[in-house]
């Protein structure tokens, strides 16, 4: 069993997607194959299904994996198509704040109480 470093600051999922696109990167799986279930990486890294769903997530984000509805999760990129590093994952509340402000400010500009521009 491969479990998580506990000592690690970053989230499980992201653990989990770092030790994923390690062996995506060594070709311990090839294009086309498909993934283990959410169940199998999750008792292998001894973390809940839902962590393993996140990661899978990230990796399908990097367009690393693939997955299709009631068939599974399926490699798209192995050996030197994957990064050594994960891109940044979008910090989820920055966005969001940035949403809000940008809601605001139309607001304000609607009901006159800021200039446009």
């Amino acid at each position: 069993m491969d479990k998580l470093d506990p000592s690690d600051p970053r989230a499980p999922y992201v653990q989990v997607a770092e030790r994923l696109r390690g062996q995506l990167r060594e070709e311990a799986y090839r294009v086309g194959d498909k993934l283990p279930p959410h169940q199998a990486i999750a008792d292998e890294f001894g973390v809940s299904v839902g962590t393993v769903k996140r990661a899978y997530g990230l990796l399908q984000e990097e367009a690393l994996i693939v997955t299709r509805q009631g068939q599974g999760t399926f490699v798209r990129a192995t050996g030197a198509d994957v990064p050594a590093d994960a891109p940044a994952p979008p910090d989820a509340l920055t966005r969001q704040l940035a949403d809000v402000q940008r809601r605001l400010e139309a607001l304000e500009r609607h009901v006159g109480l800021r200039p446009h521009g």
